[in-house]
């Protein structure tokens, strides 16, 4: 069994440091304009500014390699990132940097999040929130949330659910290979603690047929909605909601990933 992080870690600290150098090539099947599109339609429904809304900006938590930043960025979007990974950001910075409009990023942990302004849009995706793997650091992440958000804003954040860590994942070992980077994935349920382990190997290539190897462990803890409800509202959050993802429909049992949003009224 690998060693679980120690409380003041939590499942992100011993990943995405050298993942970032394949990480584009592996997610390139996932369908960011789709995300976009979703995100923008839930702002839309369910932001809370009783007049015009004020001027579009983003603070995207656990931002990555700057993916759906750039994507709200083209659309107008004055777009802000945070990570814990120096070289996620450094591929975010090239990527950013080659379209118009306003943007920022900044290396912090997402638990000690503090940043000079508030937005009308905050977002956490692609199941960041589950490598938080204390309750009272999602408090206390929701809380920050709160507090970065304008009055009337809203909050978008996925999760992986319990269904799809004992279904799909579970204890099996998935494995992919690109044209510049291949992965061997193994998962490790740990069902008492609600956690799942990731000994992932990953190769990328380095020159010719010459592949580097190099191995991370990913840490993940699935909440029920429950929780995550009870905690959003201790953070100050009035409306609450859960939906299937890529719905509009309230989230149930079986679902792999949930998204919630957490709106601040004004």
């Amino acid at each position: 069994m690998g060693s679980m992080p120690s409380s003041d870690q939590n499942g992100l600290n011993q990943a995405y440091q050298e993942f970032a150098l394949v990480y584009d090539e592996m997610m390139r099947e996932l369908d960011y304009p789709a995300w976009v599109e979703y995100v923008l339609y839930l702002y839309k429904n369910h932001h809370a500014f009783s007049e015009r809304a004020p001027v579009r900006s983003l603070l995207d938590l656990a931002c990555g390699t700057g993916s759906f930043m750039a994507l709200m960025k083209e659309k107008g979007w004055k777009v802000t990132g945070v990570d814990q990974s120096p070289s996620m950001l450094a591929i975010a910075e090239d990527k950013l940097g080659q379209t118009k409009g306003e943007y920022r990023l900044f290396a912090q942990d997402i638990r000690e999040l503090d940043l000079d302004e508030q937005f009308s849009l905050i977002t956490c995706l692609c199941d960041s929130l589950n490598y938080l793997l204390l309750y009272g650091d999602l408090q206390q992440v929701l809380v920050l949330i709160y507090q970065h958000l304008l009055p009337g804003g809203i909050a978008i954040a996925d999760f992986n659910t319990e269904y799809k860590y004992r279904e799909i994942l579970g204890d099996n070992t998935f494995c992919a290979v690109f044209e510049n980077s291949a992965y061997i994935w193994a998962n490790y349920l740990e069902p008492a603690g609600r956690l799942c382990r990731m000994e992932i190997d990953f190769f990328a290539r380095e020159k010719g047929e010459l592949f580097r190897h190099f191995r991370e462990t990913h840490w993940q803890r699935w909440y029920e909605p429950d929780e995550i409800k009870e905690a959003a509202r201790n953070a100050g959050f009035t409306q609450v909601r859960c939906f299937s993802a890529f719905t509009h429909q309230p989230c149930l049992p079986e679902d792999e990933r949930i998204f919630f949003v957490f709106t601040r009224e004004e």
